[in-house]
């Protein structure tokens, strides 16, 4: 116990400064990402704080085994390269208890991960959407001045408020006007607010109390209709990637919609907190140094190994998702692939040592 104990805080300790670095480089670009949308008008600043938060717990699924796996290698290396491990060895404890450690510090993270990729990220990226969604639409009315045109879309919609409610949310005395396919049509209003349509995201401008003309004047399809509320949308939601809608799906609505894309988006959720544990378990020989080459000397290697890890499940999962790999198979044979390579690094470098111990058993029989 006291072994594992002080694994546990070796490993933990590197990993917690691994993550903190981690997360240190990940808000600095996400918040200048956020900070020049800001800037730009595109979105509200109010929200930009909000936004970051909810970018950065759905991302903690992908950083935290990350972090673990070169707290590992960070971790060991340095109990090598200060021959702690070499005395831990000399004095009956092999290699399978340091095994055991960090596969049960591995264990507790993936669950952790699991949690976050199955059920918190998801939810995160719903959150995310919305609330983007809704930020934007507040910077948008934001950039209204009373008594000013504004053009909308490009130059489509053209807007004029005369007054604006105290907390900018609601227009009076409203005019839009309106270019589609050659057609002009212009409304006026006594109220109007943003709204957005949940289903697809679009954003609307919502008219109460007010005259639609159609047309043009004088001629016969010349209409003027009064109407009590209309709507003008002003912006179609951003329909992006395939898999940028995915992620914001609960892996229950995955498993049960079926479907290739979704099967593939799910196999990449599940795959994680197994990326942990196999991820975990290719630290261990990686990390194996000499006091000569210092606690940080294979981690060019881990980089590598990482880098190809990464993208042969990437590579797979983009093959589900074409349906160019059955899902029955999936992405799981590159997880079974780097295990195995893990146990061999494991039994290459511990079989000299693990033959000399058992010709001695095999003397002390005699």
């Amino acid at each position: 116990m006291i072994l594992q104990r002080y694994l546990l805080r070796e490993i933990l300790q590197a990993t917690a400064a691994v993550l903190a670095v981690l997360l240190l480089i990940y808000l600095s670009n996400r918040f200048a990402s956020i900070l020049s949308d800001a800037a730009a008008g595109q979105i509200s600043a109010d929200l930009l704080f909000q936004l970051l938060l909810l970018k950065l717990i759905q991302n903690l699924e992908v950083l935290i085994p990350v972090a673990l796996f070169f707290g590992i290698l960070i971790g060991l290396g340095r109990l090598y390269n200060d021959s702690e491990i070499v005395a831990m060895l000399a004095n009956g404890i092999g290699i399978r208890r340091i095994i055991y450690g960090v596969l049960w510090v591995s264990a507790l993270v993936a669950v952790l991960t699991f949690v976050l990729s199955v059920y918190a990220a998801p939810e995160m990226a719903s959150a995310h959407a919305k609330l983007l969604a809704r930020a934007r639409g507040e910077a948008e009315i934001s950039g209204i001045l009373p008594g000013r045109f504004r053009e909308l879309s490009g130059g489509e919609r053209i807007l004029y408020v005369e007054e604006l409610s105290p907390d900018r949310r609601t227009m009076r005395n409203v005019f839009v006007q309106v270019r589609e396919k050659g057609a002009q049509n212009i409304a006026v209003a006594e109220r109007a607010y943003l709204s957005i349509n949940e289903g697809s995201g679009d954003r609307f401008i919502l008219l109460e109390d007010g005259y639609r003309y159609t047309g043009e004047p004088g001629t016969a399809d010349y209409v003027i209709m009064r109407f009590e509320k209309h709507a003008v949308r002003i912006e179609e939601a951003d329909r992006g990637p395939i898999h940028l809608k995915l992620e914001s799906l609960s892996s229950f609505e995955l498993l049960t919609a079926g479907g290739a894309a979704k099967l593939a988006e799910l196999q990449w959720r599940l795959s994680l907190p197994l990326s942990v544990v196999v991820l975990g378990m290719l630290a261990v020989p990686l990390s194996r140094t000499s006091p000569r080459q210092g606690k940080y000397a294979k981690l060019f290697t881990a980089v590598v190994v990482f880098f190809i890890y990464n993208n042969a499940i990437g590579v797979a999962q983009l093959l589900v998702e074409r349906g160019e790999l059955t899902p029955y198979i999936g992405i799981w044979p590159v997880h079974m692939a780097a295990a195995s390579i893990a146990l061999i690094l494991i039994w290459i470098q511990n079989f000299p040592r693990w033959r000399s111990v058992l010709r001695l058993k095999k003397a002390a029989s005699r």
